[in-house]
């Protein structure tokens, strides 16, 4: 009777030990981890002939989702956007429209703009690859009468977006932005005068 007590009491102890070996194996077990929000940052500079000159809009998606707008009025412009939800679309675009009749014998108009995006998992770290866009960037001497002209064409090229997907993926993507970035729009030049320019016309 004394050896089957020992006997029960032995099994117990194993079974107790089996226990707290397999809640020891569950807990050293990695967190797997995964995509659950991004981390977005506009930058956008711009020269003072260009804020002198014309009226700068900088469109972009803010943290709900949805397009933002705000009238860039110092340089630089920045903004930190966090998405608590994925997926999303994420970008910029600058904006800019003449004020009125150009006034200046030449402008050095100069307007660059960066976005970057860093995915963060659930513990907030940064999850894959961020990615960091190359700076996109338009610079010229110009006169007034293709002033109007050349801020059609930052418009045109001073904008980038990205989609972010579920799992974390970083690809490109289309936004439809509000505003006028048609360069086409005949509304966004002004008139060209048959005299020529009273300034020079130079890309860098």
């Amino acid at each position: 009777m004394k050896n089957l007590k020992i006997m029960s009491m032995l099994l117990e102890g194993l079974l107790l030990l089996g226990s707290l070996t397999a809640c020891s194996s569950d807990d050293d077990e990695p967190e797997i981890k995964k995509a659950t929000s991004a981390k977005v940052e506009y930058v956008v500079n711009l020269s003072q002939d260009l804020l002198d000159a014309s009226t700068v809009i900088v469109y972009y998606i803010g943290s709900d989702g949805q397009q933002a707008q705000e009238t860039v009025t110092t340089s630089p412009w920045t903004k930190t956007v966090i998405f608590t939800t994925l997926p999303v679309k994420a970008g910029f675009s600058v904006q800019p429209m003449l004020k009125g009749n150009p006034s200046q014998d030449e402008y050095a108009i100069e307007a660059d703009g960066k976005l970057t995006v860093t995915v963060l998992d659930q513990n907030g770290a940064t999850f894959g690859n961020p990615y960091v866009g190359s700076k996109l960037e338009v610079k010229g001497q110009l006169g007034p009468d293709y002033l109007g002209q050349y801020l059609t064409r930052i418009a045109g090229q001073l904008s980038e977006s990205k989609g972010i997907s579920a799992d974390g993926t970083i690809a490109d993507t289309t936004i439809e932005w509000g505003g006028n970035a048609d360069s086409d729009d005949p509304n966004r030049d002004t008139e060209v005068s048959n005299d020529g320019a009273t300034g020079t016309t130079r890309s860098v």
